[in-house]
């Protein structure tokens, strides 16, 4: 049996927060952008994460995906109570404190939110949690804009080679295949866009580093930015700039977090439904 990983009492408590930051932004809306004021109450933020934490990884099954590189990637992946109707496939990229091989350090906040019984009663999906060897990707600075730019390493092509591999294997929706990401798995996410427009029907980026080469192909796909605004890991100047030049398509969600910075990023507001209720809201034609 898939273990809760929250008490009905915070995940009400949650709720509440994020009703109450909605009431006091009165433009949080599907696009666009918005800021949102920093969380006072850190103590329900330590026990959600930590609720979050305690699932049991034991639900993820492990593997490994070679594809036409050198090197494998391993993985894990929930599989939903059913399957016998087409879902949708979530994809979570880590950061870079996760890379490695031991097929677990990848297995983070966001794999376990997507993966625990409430998210799943809501919102049922097949989640796939790849880890890289390496950097899936690297950065550079975009001397036109004078801000950092990411560029896709190998190990992601890799995990797209993953991805394609299991859209033939299990009942997967393919209008229907999300991305979502943390720092350097958030860049790959905006990486991953760029290299399979035609693949993903949406992706959300949590304090990463985009990519500008492609900002006319990018501009057309719904992507959510998560930053803080006092981030000086991944600048929030990268995102910032990213969202005045994409915007124009009416595409682009960002999320300002005032006064976070890179590892503060997952504050109440996201912690609860809201970022699987915008992603299964997008569905490619």
């Amino acid at each position: 049996m898939r273990v809760k990983i929250s008490h009905i009492v915070y995940y009400t408590c949650a709720l509440v927060l994020l009703c109450g930051i909605l009431s006091c932004s009165k433009h949080i809306n599907t696009s666009g952008k918005t800021k949102v004021a920093k969380s006072v109450d850190s103590l329900y933020l330590k026990q959600r994460i930590a609720e979050i934490k305690s699932l049991n990884t034991d639900i993820f099954t492990k593997a490994s995906f070679k594809g036409t590189a050198d090197t494998a990637i391993v993985y894990r992946l929930l599989k939903p109570n059913n399957t016998k109707t087409k879902l949708p496939l979530v994809i979570v990229f880590h950061g870079s404190n996760a890379v490695g091989n031991d097929n677990t350090s990848q297995l983070g906040i966001l794999a376990k939110l997507f993966a625990s019984d409430e998210i799943q009663a809501k919102y049922p999906a097949f989640v796939l949690a790849p880890q890289f060897p390496s950097r899936s990707s690297n950065y550079v600075l975009d001397r036109s804009r004078n801000v950092l730019t990411s560029v896709p390493q190998s190990c992601l092509t890799t995990a797209l080679q993953l991805i394609d591999s299991l859209k033939n294997n299990l009942n997967i929706d393919e209008k229907r295949i999300y991305l979502i990401g943390f720092s350097m798995g958030a860049s790959s996410v905006i990486n991953a866009l760029a290299l399979k427009p035609d693949v993903f029907a949406a992706g959300i980026s949590i304090s990463g580093i985009p990519q500008f080469d492609q900002v006319n192909v990018l501009a057309n796909i719904p992507i959510w930015l998560i930053h803080g605004n006092i981030d000086t890991e991944n600048p929030f100047d990268s995102d910032k700039q990213f969202f005045e030049e994409v915007n124009a398509k009416n595409k682009t969600r960002f999320w300002e977090f005032d006064n976070l910075a890179h590892n503060d990023i997952f504050a109440p507001a996201i912690l609860t439904d809201e970022l699987p209720k915008w992603l299964f809201k997008n569905k490619r034609k």
